[in-house]
C-alpha cells in the first residue's frame, strides 16, 4: 500500500562505507522510518472511521526489508484476515477506490483515497527525520 525508499540525503554518506555497513545502516533506516509511516497509517484508518474493532488498523505493519537494484525499501500495509476471514489489504483497496460491481460495471461504494500524495507529503518530514536521526545514530557507532 505505501512504499518508502532510502532517499537522496543519505546516498553519499552511505556510498562511502563498505557494502555490507552500507546494507546494515539502509535496512535500518526504513524500518524505522516504516514504523512512523505505520504509526500515521494507523492514526488516519481511525480518524476516518475505518475500524470494526479495530481489526483494520491493528493489522497495519510493515514488511519485510526488500532490496533490489534500486536499493533497500519496505512496505507498510494491512496484513492478514478479519476474524471472518476478509483480507484487510483487500478492504483497504477497497476503501481507498470503491468497487465496480461485477455484471453491471456499476461505480459502487464510497471511495475515500487517503494514502495519497498529500498523505505522503504530511508523513514524509517525520519519516525523514527519523531516517536521518538513524543515520546519524549509526555514524556516530561507525567512530
Amino acid at each position: 500500500m505505501a512504499r518508502w525508499e532510502v532517499e537522496d540525503f543519505g546516498r553519499s554518506t552511505l556510498d562511502a562505507l563498505d557494502n555490507d555497513t552500507n546494507r546494515r545502516i539502509r535496512r535500518e533506516m526504513v524500518r524505522n522510518g516504516a514504523k512512523v509511516l505505520q504509526k500515521e497509517m494507523q492514526a488516519e484508518t481511525e480518524a476516518r472511521h475505518h475500524v470494526v474493532k479495530h481489526w483494520m488498523k491493528d493489522s497495519i505493519a510493515a514488511g519485510e526489508v526488500q532490496e533490489d537494484i534500486d536499493g533497500v525499501s519496505i512496505e507498510v500495509y494491512p496484513q492478514g484476515n478479519d476474524p471472518r476471514g476478509v483480507s484487510n489489504e483487500m478492504k483497504m483497496q477497497i476503501i481507498n477506490h470503491g468497487y465496480y460491481h461485477v455484471l453491471t460495471g456499476e461505480k459502487r461504494g464510497k471511495k475515500d483515497f487517503f494514502l495519497n500524495d498529500k498523505f505522503r507529503k504530511k508523513c514524509a518530514p517525520r519519516i525523514v527525520a527519523v531516517m536521518q536521526a538513524t543515520l546519524a545514530k549509526c555514524m556516530e557507532q561507525l567512530k
